[in-house]
C-alpha cells in the first residue's frame, strides 16, 4: 500500500511539473503573438501582410491581423494589443481619452484618387493639382457624382473651397451613395468622383469598370493612418512588449521607406506614403 501511494505522489509530482510546463510553453506562444486589428485596406492592399512578414523575420514575433471597419470595438472586447486606423475617426479621440489606448502614433498614408470616364471630357487626367480639376469639371459642368464617406466629404468640400467654391448646378449629383454605388452611378452619368485609390482598384477587377484613375499625385490625397498601442491597464492580457515591437518597427526609417516602395499586386501606382516623423 506504502509503494502505491509513493507512486501515486510521484505521478501527481510528475503530472503537476508537465501541466507546469504545458502552461508556461502557451504562455509564451501567446506572448509571441501581436494582435493587430486594423482598418480593412491595409489589410486587403497586402501591405500590412507584407509588413507583418517582414516584422516576424527580424523578431520574435508573429503578428496576427484582423481587418475589420470597427476596430476599436475589437480593441475593447480584449482582441487587439495594437489597432491601425485613419487618424481622423471620431472613434480615435474617444478609444484615447477614454484610456484604452495610448497617444496615436502616425505610420502611413493610404491614397485618395479622383476617378471618372475614360474619354476625360474636364482634361483633368495626370494633373498634379486635384483642386484644379475640380476648377475644370465645374467649367465645362461634367457630372460629378458625390461619395457620401465622411472622409471623402471632407476631402470634397476642402477641394471645392480651393477650386473657389463655383456654383454647382444640374451636373453635380449628391444622391446620398457611397462606394460601388457610387461607381455604378458615374458609370451610368460618365461622371467624376472621389474614393480611395485601392478601394476602387479592387472595385474595378471585380466589376470590369471602365472608369479610370484620373488624379492621384496630389499630396492633399493622401489620408493619414496612425497606429495605437491598447493600454494594458485598461484591458488584461494585452501584449505589451509586442505591441510596442511591431509600433517600434512601423517608425524605423528603414520600413517607412518600404512603405514608399510597396506596390500592390494589381498596380505599379504608389498607393501608400510613410507618414512616421521624428520631430
Amino acid at each position: 500500500m506504502k509503494r502505491i501511494l509513493e507512486s501515486t505522489a510521484l505521478l501527481v509530482i510528475l503530472c503537476s511539473g508537465i501541466c507546469r510546463i504545458g502552461s508556461a510553453q502557451n504562455e509564451t506562444s501567446n506572448n509571441s503573438v501581436v494582435r493587430l486589428a486594423t482598418v480593412n485596406t491595409p489589410q486587403y492592399s497586402g501591405l500590412i501582410d507584407f509588413l507583418a512578414e517582414d516584422f516576424h523575420k527580424n523578431t520574435e514575433f508573429r503578428v496576427e491581423v484582423t481587418g475589420s471597419s470597427d476596430v476599436y470595438e475589437i480593441a475593447r472586447d480584449g482582441k487587439a494589443d495594437i489597432v491601425i486606423s485613419h487618424y481622423g475617426r471620431d472613434e480615435v479621440e474617444k478609444f484615447v481619452l477614454d484610456g484604452y489606448g495610448t497617444w496615436p502614433r502616425m505610420v502611413f498614408s493610404n491614397q485618395a484618387a479622383l476617378v471618372g470616364p475614360a474619354n476625360d471630357p474636364a482634361g483633368i487626367r495626370g494633373l498634379s493639382s486635384t483642386a484644379s480639376a475640380f476648377r475644370r469639371i465645374a467649367e465645362v459642368k461634367a457630372p460629378f457624382v458625390v461619395n457620401s464617406i465622411e472622409g471623402m466629404e471632407y476631402l470634397e468640400t476642402l477641394l471645392w473651397k480651393s477650386a473657389g467654391d463655383p456654383v454647382k448646378g444640374d451636373w453635380y449629383y449628391d444622391p446620398g451613395l457611397e462606394k460601388a454605388d457610387v461607381v455604378k452611378m458615374a458609370e451610368e452619368k460618365q461622371a467624376y468622383f472621389l474614393w480611395g485609390a485601392y478601394p476602387f482598384l479592387r472595385h474595378k477587377r471585380k466589376s470590369g469598370s471602365k472608369l479610370e484613375i484620373m488624379v492621384s499625385s496630389d499630396p492633399v490625397l493622401q489620408r493619414v493612418m496612425a497606429a495605437i498601442m491598447v493600454n494594458p491597464n485598461k484591458i488584461q492580457s494585452v501584449n505589451s512588449a509586442g505591441a510596442e515591437a511591431f509600433l517600434d518597427y512601423l517608425l524605423q526609417p528603414e520600413t517607412q521607406a518600404k512603405i514608399a516602395t510597396f506596390r500592390s499586386f494589381d498596380t505599379d501606382t504608389q498607393l501608400w506614403w510613410p507618414a512616421g516623423r521624428d520631430n
